[in-house]
């Protein structure tokens, strides 16, 4: 039997940590951007494969419709849409604290803008960061 505690999972946004979760199980993703490589099958069938060099991904954070991390994410997104020439790319840390599950990202921008929803429920923002370099390490956990 595995453990597992969304409670025990640090997401630090450089150097901040944003932990104001909407509802479900997909609030924290990350997903490399490409395959790690490609295995070409030859007209003689032998095979070669061909490693991908691309080790960039995609952050998904979907956090509460009124919450600080919102507020937080919102000023740093107009940083880099108003002012692209002093905006510092973002660092990001990600971390399992019970099992040991590891994420490093460096070089990060805003990718897709959030929308704007609202009605007679509660509408999470969702955020897209797009990161130059991950490193994800998936340990066996408790």
């Amino acid at each position: 039997m595995a453990v597992f505690d969304p409670k025990e999972v640090s997401v630090l946004l450089d150097g901040r940590e944003i932990s104001d979760w909407a509802d479900g199980a997909d609030v924290i993703s990350v997903a490399y951007s490409v395959d790690d490589g490609e295995y070409v099958i030859g007209a003689d069938g032998r095979g070669i494969f061909i490693a991908n060099t691309d080790k960039s991904g995609t952050l998904t954070l979907k956090v509460k419709q009124h919450s600080e991390d919102n507020a937080y994410l919102s000023k740093l997104r107009n940083q880099q849409k108003n002012s692209i020439k002093t905006f510092a790319p973002m660092t990001l840390s990600i971390r399992d604290l019970m099992n040991g599950d590891v994420v490093t990202a460096t070089k990060g921008y805003f990718t897709t803008p959030p929308s704007f929803v609202r009605g007679q429920g509660h509408n999470p923002e969702t955020w897209t960061i797009k990161f130059e370099n991950i490193v994800m390490n998936l340990e066996k956990g408790l």
